[in-house]
């Protein structure tokens, strides 16, 4: 009993000097090494940059590259449909099959005095001969304006009998190349009955005679209508637009497209 009360207060006594030695302050030396290990921390992590202000940093960048980068795809859209849109005018017009029965017009009948055709061969000339057809508008459109002219120099003349000489000369300029002209498409309107008649017979042979007088006809027309029209177009020049903004519209759409 009494051995072991002696083991047991040596114990006792061991256990607090090692709490005795726990309690006691470090070494300086140990204490300079672990301070200047702290120094050399604090130094690393001045060097080291602040992950915040590296952050910081970096947003307005990725700002500026999300706005360049929409506005790069908003112009490569604008490019895409200026591309589509021009390549379906291009293939609509030029490569796309063309409809005859949508892109056949619709014959209207129009007065063409100075053209001595019957109705019938008019609107055939307008259904075979589309070219010759326009050219017989304009030939008729030429001719009033002759007549007009005509009719003006021949007013002036009554006005003042005395100078009827100059009234004539200019009087016969004009007559002439109205004559020249109206024998022109005479000779033109010849063909165009003979072809007429002939589809009516025989439409295959008909169709044949077409092929080869449209082109024909219509430089004929056109070869007669050059130097009239050259000859008018100082009168078209010189006539006076109406007043009021309907007519003057009217006036101006008749003289663009007749």
């Amino acid at each position: 009993m009494l051995g072991f009360g002696k083991k047991k207060k040596k114990e006792n006594e061991k256990g607090e000097k090692d709490s005795l030695k726990k309690d006691l302050p470090e070494s300086p030396d140990k204490d300079k090494g672990k301070g200047k290990d702290k120094g050399k921390g604090k130094d690393k992590d001045k060097d080291k940059p602040d992950p915040q202000d590296s952050s910081e940093k970096k947003i307005p960048e990725k700002k500026k590259r999300k706005l360049f980068s929409k506005k790069l795809v908003f112009i490569f859209l604008l490019v895409l449909i200026a591309l589509g849109a021009s390549s379906y005018v291009v293939y609509t017009f030029y490569f796309a099959p063309k409809n005859p029965e949508t892109l056949k017009a619709t014959y209207k009948k129009i007065e063409l005095k100075h053209i001595n055709l019957p109705e019938e061969m008019i609107k055939f000339s307008f259904d075979y001969f589309p070219d010759l057809y326009v050219a017989m508008i304009t030939f008729n459109k030429e001719m009033d304006l002759f007549d007009k002219e005509i009719e003006r120099i021949d007013a002036i003349a009554q006005k003042y009998p005395d100078q009827q000489k100059i009234a004539d000369k200019e009087k016969k300029a004009w007559e002439k190349a109205k004559n020249a002209l109206e024998k022109a498409f005479l000779k033109i309107e010849k063909p165009v009955k003979e072809t007429y008649v002939l589809l009516r017979v025989n439409k295959e042979q008909g169709l044949s005679q077409i092929q080869t007088k449209n082109k024909e006809l219509t430089e004929l027309a056109l070869t007669a209508l050059t130097p009239a029209q050259e000859m008018t177009q100082k009168l078209k020049s010189t006539q006076e637009v109406p007043e009021g903004v309907i007519q003057g519209t009217i006036y101006k759409l008749k003289k663009k497209f007749l």
